[in-house]
């Protein structure tokens, strides 16, 4: 991210905040949000606001300092221009690579391949798309410094733009020439291309090597060749012998390239009576390839009877690989007024006939794609001319606006415990940001390191046959194959004496439980050989069968995959009674990737008395003990060290075992260092994820009042092949949420299924309970015709409940009653477009568990601590609380504490930290330890005369022999206690009923936080939650094969989690006001998880927002159900969209 706004900086730019938030799409941020970087980076815009400009003060001068001199930069460093680029050719194992510099140059090197076949490279972005791209070719060609293919000509009504004109390049220039008459077209395709990838890939990328991409692979979705097509822009070629060509974009996907180049593509002027629009439809704001992208142009004789006089351009990307144009529905138009009610109906009808939508299990549904492709026509048609349209319907001609996020922060601090309590950057923030901060795999390569790739299951189930490894044996740097008959000790990463009650394999012995599941390893001179290696091992299988992948797929075979983790309670009778109306509903949720930055990753290097392993676990004796069996050592051979994780969230908890099992085998066995850093695809394959759930429920209620008489629930939850990480115990905690439960029933199945065992994943269960009761809690209001949060309210206790006052205190802060209303006013005057409104409260039942140790140092020299503790710094700001509280305990400046990595020794048998409770816990560690060391330290002050500084006092008690060390364990049920976390959150949200495109307007939300040992730190953690929430509410879906269980969308590219346009446009965090926790330190409460919890307001406010416009299209339904997540496609079918009311009046 710091990258990316150097180079938005970078030259004397100055951005404007919308132009710096803009620029982020193609960054993901899974813990902190996103709104608090990019108020960051605002900072540096020309209109930040003087506050932002005031908290950033000394950043905006960053990108001007020497990182060589520490001086301001005077442009000595910069490189000089070439004053001539030769022909510059290196083979490699893969191909030949040339670099040219002129058209001469690049047809002499053509004519020299012969019939070799080559690749014209200049951003090499193709890549991203379909990876090994370049493997096919023979030679490859660098393009980017030929001058012939760059540059704009425009004048003599053409304007001409050079193939290798970058994206980024392009928007500029187009903006540019279309303010020349006849051009002004060009801003809808510069707009359009800003929505291609994001800005780095924008940056390299080019027109030319986007077409020729679409032309090598038909299917690829690019929105350059539909926004060429519409506008009818033409493709220069040029070769050696004919000199140039014109070639139409759509007769360039059959045209034969070989020897020719892409010159440079071409565009006329539009007159007055053209008119013209493009439009993508994404899973998310920025950064995704679309369901479907369309370009229109029609001209018609005036703009009066709306005649249409020339062949209309109807262009369409994401229906199949051989659909372009809609060329029935363009000859209808033909002679037709385009604003005649029959003519709209007509072309709608006939482009329904000729809309015939592949179906890929990867891609979004045939209905929705072809529903969303006749949505964005009729948008089209709409905003031809609005006084021609009826008022409710012109909204639909609009493309949701997002407006310029912003946030705000309500808390109270304390100066008095400062720096308790104070707001203060992470510990780390400084070399985060600098790229100095280390994580495992920053650690330095050691001499003779190997690196390791796993090779594993591509079937679901059966047994293995046989393994052949001999062709990856082969290959040149390939040193070794492991698999399970190389195991000295127990096999096994889930070990009994850590209490989980059943084996997961390390390597896979036999019978396959999964697809992904873990063969063998592949160890490699480097990881690109290790991974190439891996791909070449051969796994031959028997006995397969048609894997089950779901809840439901259960209920249909076998129940033996059935077990019960809780029991329902008896249902009495005299609450049955009570229930005016009785009613069923079931509601499915499905999973989620973690989606940590960093992926499992491990380094083992062989010592003289063991192995040191430097593992990104959350849970250090976890990898310890599993890595002692496995080898059959003894645990004290094994030094662990974890300085820093790049996000866990629950991934990191026990499934980092498997990967330093097998790194400590190779290097063990090999007597070498070994390193495994797994890429994103295997990552997702290989572990599993949040668990999905289904809950058929029957409830009872008082027909009046909405209060509920009973709940009888059954909650089946996917646990993939093993129980071993089940939450189905915090289930039906969460279940009873805020309300009055003593009647709420729920019974819990743990279900086996033909995945990944699934692990936690931050909230689990908890998250899950919530939303449970909270949709019945809908439901209820649903049938009653009651307003959801008069339901709720009356549902909750009324003594010792602080929720009633909270809710109240957050309805008047947010507005809520009268931005109600003008949602409901919006919903009457727009058909087309629609709001929504949510408030979801929360009760979190805070457990008080773990034990965790810290140690406390005092220097004599200069009176500075360190801390090593048995907690993990994953980004939560671990670390900065426990620096906070010492510093407050010890009396001394924060500046004067120093964290150290965790490792297993000064925390040894330590417990995970995860479930919030490490902060807390560990900072209660560290506090206790610093009284001891102050219980001794006062003996000596009393000794000394006058009022002694700390530096004097510590260096007398070194004088005197005194322990300068101190260690504390945190013991639970014996220092603190149990305890709850209220909160409530209000989500309001806009949707466009045409496509399925949603926005977050705003999110005002209160939590209960006690006294914050760190309010910044607490900020972020609860936005992050939230977003992360938002994208498990909203967008993240994972798809399975359904014949080999294989996981299909293992990249960014068709997995997404929520980007920076994505998070609430206007994101408020309140903590609640003069609420210390007696139970908590320094009366604090955690807040980690608990934000989570209450995302799912953002899906009851679309569901509000769909419910004006099911209404609208006719449906009386009080209650439906929705597929969960509530994605783009999710949202339009289930709004009942039919184009036959695709009308203008």
């Amino acid at each position: 991210m710091v990258m990316n706004m150097y180079s938005l900086v970078a030259d004397g730019k100055t951005p404007t905040m919308a132009e710096v938030e803009n620029s982020f799409g193609g960054n993901i941020c899974r813990c902190t949000g996103y709104r608090s970087i990019l108020d960051a980076f605002k900072a540096l815009a020309t209109d930040a606001t003087p506050l932002m400009k005031k908290q950033c003060a000394d950043i905006e001068d960053l990108y001007k300092i020497c990182s060589k001199t520490g001086k301001a930069c005077s442009g000595s460093c910069k490189k000089d221009a070439f004053e001539e680029v030769k022909v510059k050719s290196v083979k490699v194992p893969a191909a030949n690579w040339y670099k040219v510099a002129s058209f001469d140059e690049l047809f002499s090197v053509i004519a020299s391949l012969g019939t070799a076949t080559y690749q014209l490279s200049a951003g090499n972005t193709a890549e991203g798309v379909y990876r090994h791209y370049n493997r096919q070719f023979d030679a490859r060609i660098d393009v980017k410094d030929v001058p012939e293919l760059r540059g704009v000509v425009a004048g003599g009504g053409f304007f001409q733009i050079g193939g290798n004109t970058t994206l980024t390049e392009a928007i500029a220039a187009f903006k540019t020439q279309a303010n020349t008459s006849g051009f002004e077209y060009l801003n809808q395709i510069a707009d359009h291309i800003d929505l291609v990838a994001n800005t780095p890939v924008r940056n390299i990328a080019t027109l030319a090597g986007n077409l020729m991409l679409k032309k090598h692979h038909p299917e690829f979705p690019s929105d350059i060749f539909v926004i060429m097509e519409a506008a009818d822009a033409s493709i220069v070629v040029h070769t050696s012998t004919t000199g140039y060509e014109f070639v139409k974009i759509i007769d360039f996907l059959n045209y034969d390239m070989t020897g020719k180049v892409i010159q440079s593509l071409y565009f006329d002027p539009f007159d007055g009576n053209h008119r013209f629009r493009t439009f993508k439809i994404t899973p998310r704001k920025q950064n995704a390839h679309a369901y479907v992208s369309a370009g229109f142009r029609v001209h018609v004789s005036d703009t009066t009877n709306w005649t249409v006089d020339q062949q209309p351009r109807i262009v369409y990307c994401g229906i199949n690989p051989n659909f372009h144009h809609a060329t029935n529905t363009e000859s209808y138009l033909m002679g037709k007024n385009l604003l005649d009610p029959a003519t709209v109906q007509g072309a709608i009808s006939t482009l329904a006939a000729e809309l015939q939508p592949d179906n890929q299990l990867i891609d979004a549904s045939p209905e929705f794609r072809k529903q969303v492709a006749q949505g964005v026509f009729y948008k089209f048609l709409l905003g031809l001319d609005p006084t021609r349209v009826a008022a409710n319907k012109r909204s639909g001609a609009d493309n949701l606006i997002r407006p310029l996020s912003s946030g705000k922060q309500d808390f109270e601090t304390n100066p008095n415990v400062y720096p308790l309590n104070e707001p203060i950057p992470k510990l780390e923030a400084y070399a985060q940001t600098a790229g100095e901060a280390e994580y495992t795999n920053d650690i330095h390569e050691r001499p003779g390191e190997l690196h390791g790739a796993f090779v594993f299951t591509k079937q679901a189930t059966g047994t293995i046959a046989s393994i052949d490894a001999s062709t990856a044996l082969a290959t040149e740097g390939v040193v070794a194959f492991f698999q399970a008959s190389d195991v000295p000790g127990s096999n096994n990463f889930a070990p009994p004496s850590m209490f989980f009650p059943e084996v997961e394999e390390v390597f896979c012995s036999g019978k396959v439980e999964y697809a992904g599941q873990v063969v063998g390893l592949i160890v490699a001179t480097s990881r690109t050989t290790a991974i190439l290696g891996a791909g070449l091992v051969s796994i031959t299988y028997a006995k397969t069968e048609k894997p089950v992948l779901s809840v439901k797929d259960v209920t249909k075979v076998v129940n033996d995959r059935m077990k019960v983790v809780k029991k329902k309670d008896e249902l009495k009778e005299k609450d049955r009674v009570k229930a005016g109306i009785v009613f069923n509903g079931t509601f499915e949720i499905g999973s989620q990737y973690h989606m940590h930055m960093e992926t499992q990753t491990c380094l083992v290097v062989p010592t003289e008395d063991g192995l040191d392993v430097y593992s990104a676990t959350q849970w250090m004796d976890h990898v310890q003990q599993v890595i002692a069996e496995f080898l059959n050592i003894k645990e004290s051979s094994i030094n662990i060290t974890v300085r820093r994780l790049g996000g866990g969230y629950g991934g990191k908890i026990t499934r980092p075992a498997l990967v330093a099992a097998a790194c400590a085998l190779a290097a063990d066995k090999l007597g070498k260092p070994v390193r495994i850093v797994m890429s994103l695809g295997s990552n997702m394959e290989v572990f599993g994820k949040r668990f999905p759930y289904v809950n058929n429920y029957e409830v009872g209620v008082d027909d009046v009042t909405g209060k509920i008489a009973y709940i009888n629930s059954k909650c089946q939850m996917d646990c993939g092949y093993t129980v071993n990480e089940s939450p189905g115990y915090d289930v039906p905690k969460f279940f009873q949420n805020c309300y009055e439960s003593s009647t709420f029933n729920m019974e819990v199945e743990a279900i086996k299924t033909d995945k990944a065992t699934n692990a936690a994943c931050r909230g689990p269960g908890t998250t899950e309970g919530v939303a449970f009761i909270e949709e019945i809690m809908e439901h209820v209001a649903r049938v009653l015709k009651m307003d959801p949060l008069q339901v709720r309210l009356n549902n909750m206790p009324q003594l010792d409940n602080p929720l009633p006052a909270m809710i109240e205190d957050l309805k008047t802060s947010a507005d809520y009653d009268n931005r109600k209303a003008n949602v409901q006013a919006f919903n009457a005057a727009n058909r087309w477009k629609k709001r929504g409104m949510a408030i979801v409260p929360m009760q979190y039942r805070f457990p008080c568990a773990g034990n965790f140790s810290a140690m406390v140092s005092i220097y004599h020299g200069d009176g500075s601590v360190a801390i090593s503790h048995g907690g993990i710094e994953m980004g939560q700001g671990l670390n900065t609380k426990v620096a906070q509280v010492a510093a407050h305990t010890l009396k001394i400046p924060l500046s004067k504490i120093s964290v150290k990595p965790s490792n297993n020794v000064v925390a040894n048998n330590g417990m995970v930290t995860g479930g919030s409770i490490g902060s807390e816990n560990v900072s209660y560690a560290a506090m206790k330890s610093c009284q001891k060391l102050l219980e001794r330290l006062d003996a000596v002050r009393q000794g000394m005369e006058g009022d002694p500084t700390w530096e004097q006092v510590v260096a007398e008690a070194y004088a005197q022999t005194v322990e300068l060390n101190a260690t504390h364990m945190f013991t639970p049920g014996q220092e603190l206690s149990e305890y709850n976390i209220w909160g409530a959150t209000i989500a309001e949200v806009e949707v466009d009923i045409l496509t399925g495109e949603r926005q977050v307007l705003r999110v005002d939300l209160i939590e209960d936080v006690g006294q914050s040992l760190s309010p910044w730190v607490d900020v972020g953690q609860i936005e992050g939650a939230f977003v992360m929430g938002m994208g498990y509410w909203l967008s993240e879906e994972l798809k399975y094969d359904p014949d080999s269980g294989r996981l299909l969308n293992t990249r960014t590219w068709n997995y997404k989690v929520p980007g920076a346009k994505d998070i609430p446009a206007d994101f408020r965090i309140n903590f609640r006001k003069n609420a210390a926790n007696p139970n908590g330190l320094y009366n604090s409460k955690a807040t980690g998880e608990p934000a989570l919890n209450m995302t799912i307001v953002c899906y009851f406010a679309l569901r509000d927002a769909l419910d004006s416009a099911r209404k609208d299209a006719g449906s009386t339904e009080d209650y439906y159900e929705i597929k969960l997540p509530a994605t783009v496609e999710t949202i339009a079918v289930s709004s009942l969209t039919d184009p036959s009311q695709f009308t203008l009046e």
